[in-house]
């Protein structure tokens, strides 16, 4: 009940004074949030991408490196759609499908649904290009995909989901009114238990920052990049806390992205896990996404 509380209180501060536009958001659908995002002059959005993840090396709870017991590769194929609500506020709803493989071994299957809002609380203008965009970012996943707990085969070829359902609220600030485009986003996850044998098992809390950089390399081409950090507090088993359980990560990511204003848009992201710092519990891979965006 409070999540859904928390849910609304977004939505009705989304509707309280009107705002002439919105500018792009800091990640873009490149850092870790939603991945598809309505420009002010923009009522709806189909988007599909298709990622491919490989190079995996396994991050233990020390931080050492090691061989890594899953998948060589990991394709990826998401479809969202995204509508706006009200002038300030727009959602979006993901979906995605998966294909792993090792070696000569293949195994497909549904991922995780999302459903994203996003409201426009604090909107720049050329006069005061000082004044950063502000959303305010409320997400649930659906953990309708198969976990690692849950997998029944070699090699984690079944999983394609995180196994739980989540709430994730954030913000999303943005200085885009400068030759030089930056900005930084936080995401808070407030993860439910998921339904082990052995009793319910708990994540920890998710602490994401985004920060990102980049600028127009034509007027209609954006170049963007930024790091994306991730901790993740310690899981609990039957409620006893699991010794060593907590994650992190620093990854990045580099976009290219059309922005054609009414026709069809691409972009291409770049990714790489486990870039630098410290990491814990994590894996390192490199990441390839190409997407598609058309208006409706």
């Amino acid at each position: 009940m409070k999540h859904v509380q928390k849910l609304l209180c977004f939505v009705l501060l989304s509707l309280y004074v009107p705002l002439p536009k919105a500018l792009a958001c800091s990640s873009c659908g490149s850092g870790g949030a939603d991945p598809v995002i309505l420009t002010p002059s923009e009522s709806r959005k189909l988007y599909l991408g298709l990622g491919v993840q490989a190079g995996f090396v396994d991050i233990d709870s020390r931080g050492e490196t090691r061989k890594s017991s899953g998948p060589d590769q990991k394709w990826l194929a998401e479809i969202a759609y995204s509508q706006r609500l009200f002038s300030r506020l727009f959602g979006s709803l993901v979906a995605d499908f998966g294909l792993n493989s090792k070696g000569a071994q293949h195994e497909s299957g549904v991922g995780d649904v999302s459903l994203n809002l996003r409201s426009t609380l604090v909107q720049p203008t050329m006069i005061e290009p000082e004044i950063p965009q502000v959303q305010l970012i409320a997400s649930r996943r659906f953990g309708l995909g198969r976990s690692v707990n849950d997998s029944q085969k070699e090699h984690y070829l079944d999983v394609f989901g995180a196994g739980n359902d989540e709430v994730f609220l954030g913000v999303d600030t943005w200085w885009g009114m400068f030759p030089v485009l930056f900005g930084f986003s936080y995401l808070h996850g407030i993860p439910e238990a998921e339904e082990l044998s052995d009793g319910p098992l708990l994540q920890g809390k998710l602490h994401r920052g985004i920060v990102t950089a980049g600028y127009l390399v034509q007027p209609e081409l954006k170049l963007i990049g930024g790091v994306v950090a991730d901790q993740r507090g310690p899981s609990t088993l039957d409620d006893v806390e699991q010794a060593q359980s907590t994650r992190r990560s620093q990854n990045l990511f580099l976009t290219l992205e059309s922005l054609h204003p009414e026709a069809d848009n691409f972009r291409l992201t770049l990714t790489r896990r486990g870039a630098f710092g410290e990491q814990q519990n994590a894996a390192e891979a490199y990441g390839l996404t190409l997407a598609w965006m058309s208006l409706l």
